[in-house]
């Protein structure tokens, strides 16, 4: 969560641009565009990734046989490709929280006495708080294992 939170803002950043691009894409459809070579089966000089749209496969509102491909302006590639990275980060951080919160009901006596020692966790709780907390939950569980 907190290396999502250090990129949020160029989230939001690439975020807006790529929905202007998707937007002015799609009112743009019926027109020829700068990045579309029709018949051609190259991609235009904006960019050198063909979309997946030229890899073969039927697309909505195209044909499969009249040998169009659609470019991406490789501006708009990179940014879908560092958003996606972006994120996954989130999602992978969303998802160990999710586990780490039903671990944590299992054990509720244990984080009770260890949040009214320490002081909860949150998602919004410091890098030093989660060092502290962390510290403190593992020494009681080696004081704990050494008395068995």
């Amino acid at each position: 969560m907190a290396m999502f939170r250090f990129k949020k803002d160029t989230a939001l950043k690439y975020s807006r641009t790529l929905t202007e691009h998707f937007k002015s894409s799609s009112r743009t459809a019926q027109a020829p565009s700068p990045c579309v070579a029709r018949g051609t089966g190259t991609p235009s000089p904006l960019s050198q990734t063909p979309s997946p749209a030229s890899s073969g496969g039927s697309q909505p509102g195209s044909s499969s046989g009249n040998g169009a491909s659609v470019a991406i302006p490789h501006m708009i590639h990179q940014l879908a490709s560092n958003y996606v990275s972006i994120t996954s980060i989130f999602l992978h951080g969303h998802d160990l929280w999710e586990q780490a919160d039903a671990l944590a009901k299992k054990n509720r006596e244990f984080f009770a006495e260890l949040d009214a020692a320490v002081g909860l966790l949150s998602l919004t709780s410091s890098m030093t708080e989660l060092v502290h907390y962390t510290r403190q939950g593992l020494h009681w569980l080696r004081l704990d294992t050494k008395l068995l």
